[in-house]
């Protein structure tokens, strides 16, 4: 059966040979294989994943089908707070033939594993998850799925970013690299954080025995 878990440096060369399968950045983080070429962008990705890779505030999952193969990952980013996160990277193997909602961007599986990571993190007590987006392609980005948990979520645009520039040191934990198209930050808040929650829970529990 479908599996999904942690990423260690031994599923790089899988990792890489979901890369291979895109040629640009909007074609992977926005899923279209109609996306413009860019030059470099493979080897790019791979240098990134691999940097990430050395960073202990960095995690990646996968989602393996049933035969075992690594066909989706996703890769967060921890800030130096205990209550933001950035979504970095969802990518999904293009020749999978992977299900999906009639006209969707995004497989099932890459869905159930951004809302798996989701839910890993808000039982950690994370408030907020931060994304880069390219301008115009906003529909495109797995936020946008009406499965996604991030739908539920208060979005907010707060910084654009246009097409060379790099993003400001402020956003360093979003994203940090130059970018061929526009783009622009989005932060997604959580309505009712894990300790608004608990809270709730208890208020409403005559027995003081909520957990």
């Amino acid at each position: 059966m479908p599996t999904i878990r942690f990423l260690t440096p031994a599923d790089f060369g899988d990792m890489c040979d979901i890369i291979d399968k895109h040629s640009s950045g909007m074609g992977a983080w926005c899923n279209d294989r109609t996306a413009p070429e860019r030059q470099n962008f493979r080897q790019l990705a791979k240098d990134h994943v691999d940097l990430c890779f050395e960073h202990a505030m960095s995690n990646f999952w996968g989602y393996f089908d049933d035969a075992g193969k690594l066909v989706a990952w996703v890769n967060c980013t921890r800030w130096a707070d205990p209550i933001n996160i950035t979504i970095r990277t969802v990518i999904e193997d293009p020749d999978a033939d992977l299900p999906r909602r009639d006209g969707a961007v995004w497989s099932d599986a890459a869905v159930d594993l951004v809302n798996w990571g989701i839910g890993f993190f808000w039982s950690e007590g994370v408030e907020s998850f931060w994304c880069r987006l390219f301008a115009g392609k906003e529909d495109r980005h797995i936020s946008a799925h009406p499965n996604c948990m991030l739908t539920q979520y208060q979005r907010e645009k707060v910084y654009f970013i246009r097409a060379g520039e790099q993003p400001p040191p402020e956003y360093r934990r979003v994203s940090w690299s130059p970018f061929d198209d526009a783009t622009a930050i989005y932060r997604f808040s959580d309505p009712l954080p894990l300790l608004a929650y608990l809270e709730l829970e208890s208020a409403n529990d005559p027995t003081g025995n909520a957990e």
